[in-house]
């Protein structure tokens, strides 16, 4: 069995790794190294933006891609673009490449046409040169701008169709309808307003005499000056006869008693100023306690002092023990001479 070093089987690899990626790279491109292609020539003054890998049609269907672009040298303004044909596809030697657009966002494509399809002799053969032109985006989608007026007078009929079918008043679904309902609408405004404006017109004899009535009214008052004025007279007799009435004592004596109250009140406010004098005043010795002013002050805050009075009151509370336990210590005074003393109790902690 024949064994293969290492290094053959990664030459290997690496051949068919490299074959792969040069065969990916050209699928990718749109040729197709694989099968049997055939290569046509053709010149263009202008390729509109034709580009590399773009698509080569016959009637809408695929047939091969743009292979290659370069200028010709023999005049460097002709571009000369190279188109790679699947092999099993024949296409006369009068065959028109045509540059079409492929859309509004852009893109070139090439469209062939032939008026009949080749037989024998008349193929294309691969190397050949085909004739070349270029179409707009509009020419494109409507065809040879001479059919256009066609176009544009089938579009006139079929707007007017559409229109009167629309505006048909009898269609139930069209706007007929509502147009006339409209119509119908503005006269009946139209009627409202002269309606409105005879109205206005027969308003204004009313509005003349209802003048002259408010007039009338003002000259019978400027009349009645007189009786008003004596009106106003005996009103002011009753407002002069209810001042001279028994209505001042009332309020005399209700003078009296807002009197009365207003000294009461009076008397409480400096009551209750005297208690907030004497308040301020306690505040005032409390506050000295505490920051230790005065012999009381010095009492609260002195704690030195504090301690002394603690070891005073022990020392007197042991004073009072001793002089419990032994009391004949304090009624009798005793001379040594000889002998011993008796000895001395300890008082109790």
């Amino acid at each position: 069995m024949l064994k293969l070093r290492n290094e053959t089987k990664i030459g290997i690899f690496a051949l068919v790794a490299t074959a792969l990626a040069v065969w990916g790279f050209q699928f990718l491109k749109g040729l197709n190294m694989l099968s049997r292609t055939n290569e046509f020539y053709v010149r263009y003054t202008n390729v509109a933006e034709l580009r590399p890998s773009s698509y080569v049609f016959i009637n809408g269907f695929q047939v091969g891609t743009v292979k290659e672009m370069h200028l010709d040298k023999a005049d460097d303004r002709t571009i000369i673009v190279e188109l790679s044909l699947m092999g099993d596809v024949d296409i006369p030697k009068n065959t028109r490449a045509v540059i079409v657009g492929l859309g509004l966002m852009g893109g070139k494509a090439i469209n062939l046409e032939f008026d009949e399809p080749c037989q024998g002799g008349d193929c294309a053969q691969d190397g050949d040169y085909l004739i070349g032109s270029s179409q707009s985006f509009m020419q494109s989608i409507v065809g040879d701008p001479a059919q256009l007026d066609a176009y544009m007078e089938r579009l006139k009929v079929g707007l007017t169709t559409i229109y009167d079918s629309i505006a048909d008043p009898n269609d139930p679904k069209g706007v007929g309808r509502t147009l006339l309902a409209l119509h119908e609408s503005l006269a009946n405004l139209a009627i409202m307003t002269a309606k409105i404006n005879h109205f206005l017109d027969a308003s204004t004899a009313s509005f003349s005499a209802t003048a002259a009535n408010s007039a009338e009214i003002t000259k019978a008052i400027r009349n009645s000056n007189e009786d008003i004025s004596k009106s106003l007279a005996n009103l002011a007799t009753i407002t002069e006869q209810l001042k001279t009435a028994d209505l001042g004592k009332s309020a005399g004596k209700a003078n009296i008693a807002l009197d009365s109250v207003t000294a009461s009140v009076s008397s409480l406010r400096q009551t209750l100023e005297g208690a907030s004098k004497t308040l301020n005043k306690v505040d005032v010795l409390a506050q000295g306690l505490v920051n230790g002013q005065g012999s009381a002050g010095k009492l609260l805050s002195d704690e030195e002092l504090y301690d002394n009075l603690v070891r005073t009151s022990r020392q007197l509370q042991l004073l009072m023990q001793d002089l419990r336990l032994n009391p004949k210590r304090y009624n009798t005074v005793k001379l040594k001479v000889f002998g011993k003393t008796k000895p001395r109790t300890t008082p109790i902690q």
